[in-house]
């Protein structure tokens, strides 16, 4: 009998080694996989930061380029204000009536570069 608990007792020692081995592995695994999802999300994210840098930098270039426009009609549109107020002041009454069939010209054009930008 002496034999048999001995022989038991080393069939337990092997086991307990055994169990440990196999969960030093399964940690191991986990590791491993934790890392690789690790990576797969770091490089997920990377790309998500370049996607909204590509849209933010696509979207500032659009409203660099409207704003531009737009203060080129403001421009526009305070030189004929100008010119009007200048007419009036020096100008005769066919001055004047010929200088409106000219601003409305070009109005029609300014309105014409307003509409794209608005």
């Amino acid at each position: 009998k002496v034999a048999d608990v001995n022989t038991a007792v080393t069939n337990l020692i092997t086991r307990e080694r055994e169990v440990t081995k196999q969960g030093e592995d399964v940690k191991k695994q986990i590791h491993t996989h934790s890392q690789l999802i690790i990576n797969l999300v770091q490089q997920s994210e990377r790309q998500l930061v370049q996607q909204v840098d590509t849209v933010v930098q696509q979207k500032i270039e659009l409203l660099t380029k409207q704003r531009e426009e737009a203060d080129t009609v403001l421009k526009q549109l305070k030189d004929c204000e100008e010119f009007v107020e200048q007419s009036l002041k020096v100008g005769t009454q066919q001055q004047i009536l010929r200088e409106k069939q000219n601003m409305v010209q070009v109005m029609r054009t300014v309105n014409q570069d307003v509409n794209p930008v608005v």
